[in-house]
């Protein structure tokens, strides 16, 4: 008798718990299955805001590491401390124009909303004078070294300075 509840002591003492549903935090954490040593859960991705990764038992799936944090040890999801966010930033939105084959400010004159940790600058960017039709612009935070090396964008500081007005510096 001794012998089976030492081993179920065991058994139940290495089972963790983690938060294992949603996308927000708030679900109570849970018992994982047996040898489950790691919880994992939505990272804070600057300029797009927390993922859409959820919370469980087990590491982030591979290739998801720039979107999901994993953590080792009871309840480790649930008591991870919240990254401090800055406040939200607008940045204009740019289409490639079929009739000019050329980029320009979106017919919509919209506007996509940044997220940002508190100690994150505020930039955007804009299609850069080489960008064709198929470059990728996300609006959002500084170039890509590579894009802008290649002219393919263009950024700058501050809310909703990618205007097709506004003057870019080129950041080094």
């Amino acid at each position: 008798l001794a012998v089976v509840l030492t081993a179920l002591y065991t058994t139940l003492a290495d089972k963790i718990n983690c938060i294992a549903q949603g996308t927000d935090g708030t679900a109570d954490a849970t018992a994982c299955s047996d040898g489950v040593t790691q919880c994992s859960g939505p990272k804070f991705v600057e300029y797009t805001g927390l993922s859409d990764i959820e919370y469980k038992c087990n590491a982030c799936v591979k290739g998801t590491e720039d979107r999901c944090f994993t953590c080792t040890g009871d309840s480790c999801n649930k008591d991870r401390e919240p990254e401090e966010t800055g406040t939200d930033f607008l940045c204009r939105d740019w289409e490639f124009k079929e009739d000019s084959e050329k980029w320009d400010l979106a017919k919509s004159n919209s506007n996509s909303t940044c997220k940002r940790l508190k100690a994150t600058k505020i930039e955007c960017n804009r299609p850069g004078a080489k960008a064709v039709k198929g470059t990728p612009v996300s609006v959002c935070g500084p170039c890509k070294p590579d894009a802008k090396k290649k002219k393919l964008c263009a950024d700058c500081e501050g809310d909703r300075c990618n205007s097709a007005g506004s003057i870019f510096t080129v950041f080094v």
